[in-house]
């Protein structure tokens, strides 16, 4: 899986969980602080599910792909 490309609301940078695959939205939740899930209001819907891109990029470059890199590896 490549890295998403952050969508954009204003200054803000953000990833929406909904557009992350289930096994990377399970990982990403287990690392980051629940404190760190945005908000953000788009054409007045209100999606609660989003994360600071910077925080995604980060736990995609660190954690994820080192992990996914490991285990293929592995194989």
């Amino acid at each position: 899986m490549r890295k998403l490309k952050p969508s954009r609301q204003g200054v803000l940078e953000y990833v929406r969980l909904a557009n992350l695959p289930d096994k990377q939205v399970g990982t990403l939740l287990d690392w980051l602080p629940q404190t760190c899930l945005t908000k953000v209001n788009v054409d007045e819907h209100l999606m609660d599910d989003c994360v600071d891109y910077e925080d995604y990029e980060f736990w995609f470059e660190h954690c994820y792909k080192q992990d996914t890199e490991f285990f293929e590896e592995q194989i």
